[in-house]
C-alpha cells in the first residue's frame, strides 16, 4: 500500500513499506536501489476487436481459440486451426489503453507436412514485424515487443497452409505476452542520487 500523499512520514513507516531491516537510514531509499523500485506495473486492457478469420476446426476444449481480447490475462489470444489442406487466414486489429512497450508470441504448428505460414504485426497502420515461419510436424515460433501509444490499434494479420492439423497461435500481452499489465516508471519523486528528504517519499510504494 502506498505511503500517504501529506502529512508527516516517518523513517519507520519507509522501513515498513519496503520492507527494510533496522538500523534504517535514509540513504537505504534511493529509488532504483535495493529497497525502492524505479518502476511499476499498471494493468492494460484492450478494447473494440474487429476484423475476421477463417473457420477455426477446433473448438476450446480440444485447443481452438477463435480471436478474444482480455482472456487468459493477456490482450489478445488466438489459436485458429485448420485441417485437410485447409488454408487459415486473419486480420484482427485491436486497441490498447495505455502507452507502453507490448510482447506477442507467434507460432505455426503443422503436421504431416514441411510449410511456412506468415504473421504481420503492426501498430497504428504501419508494419513493424513480420514472421514467417517454417514447420515439419513440428511447431516453430517467434517473440517481440511492439511499442505502443495509448489508443493506437495492434493489428495482426497471417496466413497458413494444413494438410493434417495445423494451428496459428498468437498471444498478445503487457510486459510479458502472457499477463495484461505493462511496465511504466514508478516512484518518480524519489531520488536515485543525491539530497533524500522525507518529503520525497509522499505516494511511495514497493
Amino acid at each position: 500500500m502506498a505511503l500517504q500523499a501529506s502529512g508527516a512520514i516517518s523513517i519507520s513507516e519507509l522501513a515498513t513499506e519496503f520492507g527494510d531491516t533496522v538500523p534504517n537510514s535514509l540513504s537505504e531509499f534511493y529509488s532504483g536501489g535495493s529497497l525502492v523500485p524505479s518502476t511499476t506495473q499498471e494493468a492494460v486492457t484492450a478494447s473494440n476487436l474487429g476484423g475476421s478469420n477463417s473457420a477455426n476446426a477446433r473448438y476450446p476444449a480440444i485447443g481452438g481459440y477463435d480471436p478474444q481480447i482480455n482472456t487468459f490475462s493477456r490482450l489478445y489470444t488466438q489459436a485458429l486451426w485448420g485441417d485437410n489442406g485447409s488454408t487459415i487466414t486473419f486480420d484482427r486489429n485491436f486497441t490498447v489503453n495505455k502507452t507502453g512497450t507490448y510482447n506477442y508470441y507467434v507460432a505455426y504448428y503443422i503436421q504431416n507436412a514441411s510449410k511456412t505460414a506468415t504473421h504481420t504485426l503492426y501498430v497504428g497502420g504501419s508494419q513493424v514485424a513480420t514472421h514467417s515461419l517454417t514447420a515439419g510436424n513440428s511447431t516453430a515460433s517467434a517473440t517481440g515487443t511492439l511499442s505502443v501509444t495509448a489508443g493506437q490499434t495492434i493489428r495482426v494479420t497471417g496466413t497458413g497452409g494444413s494438410a493434417g492439423w495445423a494451428a496459428m497461435t498468437v498471444y498478445i500481452g503487457g510486459s510479458t505476452y502472457n499477463n495484461s499489465s505493462i511496465t511504466v516508471a514508478g516512484n518518480t519523486s524519489v531520488p536515485a542520487s543525491g539530497a533524500l528528504s522525507l518529503g520525497d517519499f509522499y505516494g511511495a510504494e514497493a
